[in-house]
């Protein structure tokens, strides 16, 4: 894999706004499902490059990896965001209040976001990728690549 072509400055920013929006939404589905308002929508940098990165991985060897790399990330991110979801409300998950093998099922389906989702990702991508734009600067693209690097080498 050329972690460059994947991880340059307006590739890296246009991945993060977009892992950071299906990352929100599907934390606010999760949320109304439930009833949680107690819930940061916070993303962490390094979680969400290093998830990217995995699923590039992940998807490395298929000849149609363009094609379906954003309904893959899209599936990535309410996947972290269901991890983080069951993490922050362990009890409910054990009590089976929440029925997490449920959810994950509807993601790797494809059925968790429906249309109103879909329409509130578009409608917020260019704020989120403005957003990202500010953060990644040309010294951290380059300091992420290089770091990509080395993890490949080992």
């Amino acid at each position: 894999m050329n972690i460059e072509n994947y991880f340059e400055k307006d590739k890296i920013t246009q991945n993060l706004a977009d892992y950071e929006i299906f990352y929100q939404v599907s934390l606010g589905k999760l949320c109304s499902l439930t009833n949680n308002t107690n819930i940061n929508y916070d993303i962490e940098l390094q979680y969400a490059l290093g998830s990217i990165y995995e699923l590039l991985k992940d998807l490395d060897s298929l000849d149609n990896i363009n094609e379906i790399f954003q309904d893959e990330l899209k599936k990535q991110a309410a996947m972290d965001a269901l991890q983080k979801f069951a993490n922050d409300n362990l009890d409910d998950v054990k009590t089976e209040k929440i029925e997490i093998e449920h959810m994950v099922h509807e993601i790797n389906d494809n059925r968790f976001f429906n249309e109103t989702m879909i329409e509130v990702c578009k409608e917020h991508k260019e704020e989120q990728k403005k957003k990202w734009q500010e953060i990644i600067t040309d010294d951290l693209s380059q300091a992420i690549i290089l770091s990509l690097k080395q993890l490949e080498e080992k």
